[in-house]
């Protein structure tokens, strides 16, 4: 064999050599991350459902009182039942949301909260009193949920409460009042 042929079967060998120290490596190394222990774990697919507050009463739509010819001394009593059905547990406050008139500083109100009675009757009502002062400072005073009255805290979502309104037209008003009006929306929030 000549020098130039032993030279080339040489270099092959070596070239042969280096590929296969290559291929070996390779295996070693695939082999090496193919057996290693593996473990996992998982807790399934999670959801999320904002809760709702949701109340209502029992007014149809209809205003408590449209009392008309009253004189000084008159009064009057209505109640109305608000309902929560909320999903989660909430706060409920009452307040006046819009009045008008120049009557309402001689209207004495007295609004209680509690059970029994029906927006067409009171009959059965017991409760607490949360409000008495004029109609007046009412809707000055509580005339948003921050400054509302009332300690309804429904947890459940069949929970009631019943409202006791009484007013007065005071003794001392004015005969510059007569024929003088107001009025005043009463509203419920509930907030969690």
């Amino acid at each position: 064999m000549s020098g130039s042929s032993r030279r080339r079967t040489g270099a092959v060998a070596v070239a042969a050599a280096v590929v296969a120290g290559l291929l070996g490596s390779g295996a070693f190394v695939w082999q090496g991350t193919n057996a290693a222990f593996t473990s996992t774990t998982n807790n399934g697919a999670n959801n999320w459902t904002a809760g709702a507050v949701t109340i209502s009463d029992d007014d149809s739509g209809t205003a408590l009182f449209n009392a008309t010819g009253l004189v000084p001394g008159s009064t009057g009593s209505k109640c109305i039942k608000v309902s929560y059905t909320g999903n989660v547990a909430a706060t409920v406050k009452l307040y006046v949301a819009s009045s008008s008139g120049t009557l309402a500083p001689y209207v004495d109100l007295v609004v209680e909260e509690g059970s029994g009675g029906t927006f067409s009757s009171c009959t059965g009502f017991s409760g607490s009193t949360i409000y008495s002062g004029t109609l007046a400072n009412m809707a000055s005073t509580k005339s948003a949920f921050g400054s509302g009255v009332g300690s309804f805290a429904p947890t459940t979502n069949t929970d009631t409460k019943v409202y006791k309104f009484t007013y007065t037209l005071n003794a001392s008003t004015p005969d510059n009042m007569q024929s003088a009006t107001c009025a005043a929306t009463f509203q419920w929030e509930s907030q969690a």
